[in-house]
């Protein structure tokens, strides 16, 4: 959610000028400003008062005596609060980082080449200058990849949803020395699986990082 929302924004705001570019500027600025503690209280006060997402937790009570299908889809419809309580803020970051490459991409020689070749419209902005943009991306996927599935203790405290972040802070309070180490070798392995796709990522999208690798 994060990626695909953060990275779609920044390409309209780096890439066009008016109104709807500095909305989403203005929006993704508010989004990188509020803290993981406050982004979940306002989702979970929303859900409570409306009713459209459950207020917390991974599944609903006697969720347990359902077949399997219905817990998998009691489940998923659990995820929303947390997943974009945790994803705003990431996909706030990936806006303002694409939206800077963007509009530093769009200057360059090879894309006024070929917007005077007779590119226009979407195929010069998605096709040429978009994967150039993509190298500060790359770089912070992979930061981005391991904070996420090594747990956010705010989040998943505050929605109640049992991740890894909830069970370190658990394990710290109850003095359990052997399970806080293991969920820091977790947090730490994949932190280093996010930033290994990271790189693959950016030798896919950067031809000069492949030419690096093989010189």
């Amino acid at each position: 959610m994060a990626t695909a929302g953060g990275l779609a924004l920044g390409v309209v705001s780096g890439s066009r000028s008016g109104a709807v570019p500095a909305v989403i500027r203005a929006l993704s600025a508010v989004c990188v400003s509020l803290p993981p503690l406050l982004t979940s209280l306002i989702f979970v006060f929303l859900a409570a008062r409306t009713g459209w997402l459950p207020a917390g937790g991974m599944s609903s009570a006697g969720a347990g005596d359902l077949s399997w299908a219905a817990w998998l889809a009691d489940v998923a419809w659990h995820v929303p609060l947390p997943a974009l309580a945790l994803a705003l803020p990431i996909a706030a970051t990936f806006e303002r980082l694409q939206s800077q490459a963007m509009s530093e991409v769009v200057g360059e020689p090879f894309v006024q080449a070929a917007r005077a070749r007779g590119v226009g419209g979407s195929s010069l902005i998605w096709r040429h200058a978009w994967p150039a943009s993509l190298r500060p991306i790359c770089a912070v996927l992979g930061v981005a990849i391991g904070a996420l599935l090594s747990g956010s203790f705010v989040v998943e405290y505050v929605t109640t949803w049992p991740g890894l972040g909830r069970l370190m802070y658990e394990a710290l309070r109850a003095r359990d020395i052997y399970l806080v180490a293991g969920c820091a070798a977790m947090g730490s392995a994949f932190l280093a699986c996010g930033t290994l796709v990271g790189d693959l990522l950016l030798a896919a999208v950067d031809p000069r990082v492949r030419d690096e690798a093989v010189s």
